[in-house]
């Protein structure tokens, strides 16, 4: 327990009235003010979400407090993430109870679980729900008594739908147990009509649930003339390459990340796209095929939900073939490095020492990562608010949208955008938005033809068209 508490320590050093702002950060926020503040669904002013509204919902109190309320979102994630590292200690305790203080902290001194822990994105909430569904599933295969399995399945459901809620990839969840559960009942430890009733009770609401969701984003995509998010379903039905191509290109994507996860120092470390003859994916495959091993021993030895759903996640996101750094695999974060150990326990001399080196060397990494890089990053971000909010003046009732060239940073095109709840996309060529009314542009850059300076803030102006009455 002291090692837990040190964990938590670790992460509570990081609460800080700094935002890192990124583009689904801002709807996030956006998402979860419209909730607080006017009790409706919108995104940037649109009534097209693009993203569900679980994480927003959860965090939304937060604006009742402040209208930069990022001192009480950080607390926020802070709290899930203590609530998700007892998940962690539990589950790993279940399966390998010497090592299960080792496993949680490879989870929570991750360089890349630290970077989503200070953004206010969905990884950490639905990383929090995931590993509790899990608990929660499993604890409902393994009991012997009806009554209680009874309950534990209703409250996997209940759970199962918050974590759609949150994130549409979590109906894989519904997958892996109804895996697990037909596994037991080939197993012969559950009957037939039992495990297909708590098969159905716990996936037929969390897929009405993601239903009702895409449903509700395909509308209201088609008939919000402003909506500048895409669904999710238009990255599998307007892929711009082909099938083979693209699957090859995200199991090559997917690797990488397994790798980037479990390596220390190698969360960055990226060949291009299609280079699999590379020192960095040969060094992934290893990896990959440890990891696979691993996995292989987990099901043999125990029917776990999440390991049972693993294949899906990992099959899904290959298909999906984008690149966004580890965010993807993140949430198998904790099943990755339980693999590891089942993986190595039988080969190496001290499994548990080879895990205390491991654990060393990713707190170092992330110990360096967040002062040398993030710290930095997040004060000279951060100083940019007054700036952005003297160009917020007046833009939130202007009709139309304001333009930032790409001259423009992303923390202050993000700040701004946040301030004054609309899109500030980003023109990288002067076709782009030819239509724009008012660009956000450097000072020193030249104005492009037609505009003329509106209001100035530190090393930025704001450009209206000449006539223009905003």
């Amino acid at each position: 327990m002291p090692w837990l508490v040190a964990f938590a320590i670790l992460l509570a050093i990081q609460i800080s009235p700094w935002w890192y702002p990124t583009p689904d950060a801002v709807a996030y926020l956006s998402i979860a003010r419209s909730i607080a503040l006017t009790h409706r669904l919108r995104n940037l002013g649109g009534i097209h979400l693009g993203y569900p509204p679980g994480y927003p919902l959860l965090i939304s109190p937060a604006f009742l407090i402040s209208s930069r309320p990022f001192v009480a979102l950080s607390l926020m994630h802070w709290v899930m993430a203590i609530i998700f590292m007892a998940g962690v200690y539990r589950w790993t305790r279940s399966l390998a109870p010497t090592a299960a203080v080792l496993l949680t902290g490879l989870v929570m001194v991750n360089v890349a679980f630290w970077i989503y822990f200070r953004r206010t994105l969905s990884e950490l909430a639905f990383m929090t729900v995931m590993i509790w569904s899990v608990i929660t599933l499993n604890a409902a295969l393994e009991t012997g008594s009806l009554r209680r399995s009874f309950m534990l399945t209703a409250s996997g459901t209940v759970l199962l739908i918050a974590l759609v809620a949150i994130r549409e990839t979590g109906i894989l969840l519904a997958a892996g147990f109804a895996v697990a559960a037909l596994l037991m009942v080939r197993d012969r430890r559950l009957r037939w009509t039992q495990g297909l009733a708590m098969i159905g009770a716990a996936a037929s609401p969390a897929i009405a649930g993601v239903g009702a969701f895409l449903l509700y984003d395909l509308a209201t995509a088609r008939t919000a003339p402003s909506a500048v998010f895409g669904t999710h379903l238009s990255g599998f039905l307007d892929a711009a390459t082909p099938v083979l191509p693209r699957v090859a290109e995200g199991l090559r994507l997917r690797i990488s990340e397994v790798g980037r996860l479990i390596v220390p120092g190698m969360f960055k470390a990226y060949a291009g796209h299609g280079q699999w003859l590379h020192i960095d994916i040969l060094i992934y495959l290893a990896v990959f095929i440890l990891i696979v091993l691993g996995w292989w021993r987990l099901m043999r030895r125990q029917r776990d939900v999440l390991a049972a759903t693993a294949p899906f996640y990992f099959v899904l996101y290959a298909l999906w073939a984008f690149d966004a750094d580890t965010r993807y695999l993140l949430p198998l974060l904790p099943l990755l490095v339980a693999c590891l150990w089942f993986a190595i326990e039988p080969l190496a001399r001290r499994p548990l020492s080879a895990l205390a080196i491991l654990l060393a060397a990713h707190l170092a990494v992330a110990l360096g990562y967040w002062t040398a890089v993030e710290i930095p990053r997040g004060r000279s971000c951060n100083r940019q608010w007054a700036w952005a909010a003297v160009l917020a003046r007046g833009l939130n009732d202007a009709t139309g949208i304001v333009v930032a060239t790409h001259q423009v940073p992303q923390c202050a095109r993000l700040m701004l955008s946040f301030l004054i709840d609309r899109p500030v996309p980003e023109r990288t060529s002067a076709g782009e938005f030819a239509d724009a009314r008012r660009l956000l542009d450097r000072w020193d850059d030249p104005n492009p033809p037609g505009f003329e300076v509106r209001r100035r803030a530190g090393p930025y102006k704001l450009l209206v068209w000449k006539g223009s009455p905003d």
